[in-house]
């Protein structure tokens, strides 16, 4: 039997890999404005070998109704013919190597029932806060941050014009630093305030956000994490870094308290008029600032936004 090749020891370019490895993670990557029906991009997750070293799996789009049903989160696999791509070129992937592994047509997949079994189901490879500057470029690498929630904001409008919603939340590190983190659509919908609100009263409440990005504000300058279509979110998770967390935080335990939504949407017209501050502008997306021909602000000369 040909055997596998271990995660750490596949280059780039290799075409017919065999690992061994469980899956952690799997998530579908999402076009977030797809200008057609179907946004999945590709089936995406993450391998966990017996040594210890992930690597991201990739499956096209194209291959989708082949693979969807093969791969389960939490199972262990032997898989064979994939390919290592280089990532220099990828944006929104883990840079755990410097290749992802990408599924073909004659990719095989089998699943193992015992073996593997020493194998972790979870695994992550934390960011500290000081370091999220520098992955604020524009390939948007994911990252996983770990903190103590000490604000739980509203499931809101992102602007009074926008149809996108999302919750800002900030959790802080064992230097007591803060840091903002958006949760977009559904996971800041889906975010379990109630449940860390209730948790938080009783102690600190601690966050695993996986699988985010880290953005410069362009008018503030501060970093913000952002949520992907990777992202998941796990509260004080019963491993050894959540526990050492728990006792090593210091600090004074955040009060939580509930927010209630705070936008009142407008048409776009009341927004052409609208005086805006220097924060409220930061926090618009990006599709605030594109004029075209049937845009309320294409009927003005003049920008529509007027800086408080």
């Amino acid at each position: 039997m040909e055997s596998t090749t271990k995660l750490k020891d596949i280059t780039v370019g290799q075409q017919n890999c065999k690992v061994f490895a469980r899956v952690i993670r799997l998530w579908d990557a999402i076009n977030t404005n797809p200008r057609y029906g179907n946004a999945l991009i590709s089936i995406d997750g993450i391998l966990l070998d017996e040594d210890g070293c992930m690597a991201q799996i990739s499956v096209p789009k194209k291959f989708e109704k082949q693979f969807c049903g093969l791969l389960s989160q939490g199972s262990a696999y032997i898989i064979s013919n994939v390919a290592a791509i280089d990532i220099r070129s990828k944006s929104y992937v883990y840079r755990h190597q410097n290749y992802m592994l990408q599924f073909k047509q004659d990719t095989k997949v089998d699943l193992l029932h015992s073996r593997g079994a020493d194998i972790p189901t979870l695994s992550l490879d934390f960011c500290p806060f000081y370091q999220l500057p520098q992955k604020a470029i524009d390939s948007k690498p994911l990252l996983d941050v770990i903190g103590v929630i000490c604000d739980v904001g509203p499931y809101d409008y992102a602007s009074q014009t926008s149809q996108h919603k999302f919750r800002k939340t900030k959790i802080r590190n064992l230097e007591e630093q803060t840091q903002e983190l958006v949760l977009w659509g559904q996971h800041g919908e889906s975010f379990d305030e109630e449940t860390v609100l209730k948790k938080s009263q009783e102690g600190i409440v601690i966050a695993i956000f996986a699988g985010v990005t880290a953005t410069l504000q362009r008018f503030t300058g501060m970093i913000q994490g952002s949520s992907s279509s990777a992202t998941q979110i796990y509260l004080d998770l019963d491993i050894p870094k959540v526990q050492k967390y728990r006792t090593s935080y210091q600090w004074k335990c955040p009060t939580l308290q509930k927010h209630l939504p705070q936008v009142k949407q407008v048409s776009p017209l009341e927004a052409a008029c609208k005086l805006y501050t220097i924060e409220e502008i930061s926090n618009l997306p990006a599709s605030s600032f594109q004029v075209n021909t049937f845009s309320c602000s294409s009927l003005f000369p003049a920008s529509p936004f007027k800086i408080k």
